[in-house]
């Protein structure tokens, strides 16, 4: 590797600086502005300025910045379409926060440190007013991005890994909102007020499935006693897999379906007719997008119920009301499609209903 000396300059008030100049491996000529020498390309003592044309030297053909890799990230390094839209929305939320009078973006990622994180998280908490549940999706895909970008020899250490934010954070002024559990004859009645969209709000209820899960479902996905869970639909598009698999050969999962469901998906199947393979399309037999789910279902069965029910919320009640009534743990994270450990740590919660059996077991 060709190894550079500064050029030496003289300012028009006599005054000697180095200029770090250095040469790309595309060939073009580029000065080294380091974010430790406030961005500038001049240097008052020669050390410093060759330092900057050495560093420059190693990340010449990659990108520098947080930013500058940020904007092909996703592309190099794909993942689900969903995820790959949540990463970039996340990260650019953040991109012009200013850490020590830089912004994150210009940060080049050799040079972000753990005190550069934890000045992110203050500002997020303190200035932004996020929850602290909003703050920590944003680092751990800023930790994401950082993994790979070790992976690409664009930086070396991943300063958001292992950065914690506690959910009673006195810096948070915006609470995340809890998670309700409602009992099942609730959520019946919920969806008994949904009308013609009954049976479509019971699989929320009844099977514990996720939004996206349910609006790409096909009649050949019932068989008469469970569901075949292996699409994902996202803006009005269909993905094969579901957030835990994506287009792998065994892609999915099996849902069992209670009686009373069954005997309304077949009614839906017979409404639908046999020239429709959506389960549930809209009035016009299109897939529903999720935005219009809300405003011309969801929304009026809260109104017309007076429930204030969320979709995910459906499935937080249906696995902690099947574990409390016994249902293995092992099987219900299957149906749920989640490891047993991501089940109990956020898809369990308490009831209320086991005040007796303390009782009784101490006498």
């Amino acid at each position: 590797m060709r190894r550079e000396s500064p050029t030496k300059r003289r300012n028009p008030s006599g005054k000697i600086v180095w200029l770090a100049r250095y040469t790309g491996r595309d060939g073009k000529r580029r000065v080294a502005k380091p974010t430790w020498n406030r961005r500038k390309g001049t240097f008052t003592r020669k050390a410093d300025a060759q330092r900057a044309i050495d560093e420059a030297y190693g990340l010449s053909d990659r990108p520098d910045t947080l930013g500058d890799y940020f904007a092909t990230w996703t592309e190099r390094h794909p993942r689900a379409e969903r995820t790959n839209a949540t990463y970039n929305h996340r990260i650019s939320r953040v991109a012009n926060v200013e850490i020590e009078g830089i912004a994150l973006k210009d940060w080049p990622l050799r040079e972000l440190r753990r005190r550069h994180a934890l000045a992110l998280v203050d500002h997020m908490l303190t200035n932004e007013g996020r929850a602290t549940t909003g703050a920590v999706g944003i680092l751990r895909s800023l930790s994401a991005m950082a993994e790979d970008a070790i992976t690409d020899e664009v930086c070396d250490l991943n300063p958001f890994k292992g950065v914690c934010i506690r959910a009673n954070d006195p810096r948070a002024k915006k609470k995340p909102r809890p998670i309700r559990i409602f009992t099942f004859e609730e959520m019946h009645r919920f969806a008994k007020a949904a009308g013609r969209y009954e049976a479509m709000v019971r699989v929320f209820t009844d099977t514990g499935l996720r939004l996206g899960e349910v609006l790409p479902l096909r009649r050949e996905d019932f068989n008469g006693e469970t569901l075949q869970v292996r699409r994902t639909a996202h803006e009005g598009r269909i993905l094969e897999g579901t957030k835990t698999d994506h287009g792998e050969p065994d892609a999915g999962r099996i849902v069992p379906v209670p009686a009373t469901l069954a005997w309304m998906l077949e009614a839906q199947i017979n409404l639908n007719g046999p020239d429709c393979a959506l389960l549930f399309p809209t009035p016009r037999g299109r897939l529903w997008r999720e935005r219009t789910f809300y405003r011309d279902l969801w929304k009026p069965a809260q109104e017309a119920s007076g429930l204030d029910i969320r979709p995910h919320e459906c499935r937080h009640s249906y696995v902690t009301h099947l574990r409390a009534a016994g249902v293995n743990d092992a099987d219900l994270a299957e149906i749920a499609g989640h490891r047993v450990e991501t089940m109990l740590a956020h898809y369990t919660h308490a009831i209320g209903e086991s005040f007796h059996a303390i009782r009784q077991a101490i006498t």
